[in-house]
């Protein structure tokens, strides 16, 4: 079962700038650091909270090289916490999304999580992820 929203993604090619400006508007800083996504990916990316809204700011996504045409700077996707990854990776695979990104664990300062990306018959990029440990909280 989808819980809700947990952040959107946001691509940007100017992380410092875009942090910067962000925080002038009146974001909060929550997390800023580089991890390993997984096969051999290692992304920058920054954690901002902006009226009650986290922002995952990076300057690749992990399901970039999946999009046909790539992945343009703005808003990415919409990531979804939910509390079986697997149950719902498989129920929304069978309604027809796209997989962009297969059920993985990855450990970064915010916690671990598991994830997988989608994309919709539409063209919605939308991530699912489990909470195992929350260091944001």
């Amino acid at each position: 079962m989808i819980k809700g929203l947990w952040n959107i993604g946001i691509k940007t090619d100017e992380l410092d700038a875009e942090v910067d400006f962000l925080r002038r508007v009146g974001a909060e800083v929550v997390l800023r650091e580089r991890f390993d996504a997984g096969e051999g990916t290692s992304l920058e990316y920054a954690i901002l909270r902006l009226g009650g809204v986290r922002m995952l700011l990076f300057p690749k996504t992990i399901f970039e090289d999946r999009i046909e045409g790539g992945v343009r700077p703005g808003l990415t996707h919409a990531v979804y916490e939910v509390d079986d990854l697997e149950t719902e990776y498989q129920r929304i695979k069978a309604l027809g999304a796209r997989v962009l990104v297969e059920p993985r664990a990855i450990s970064a300062g915010f916690g671990r999580r598991k994830l997988a990306f989608f994309r919709s018959p539409g063209g919605l990029a939308f991530e699912i992820m489990q909470i195992l440990e929350d260091r944001l909280s």
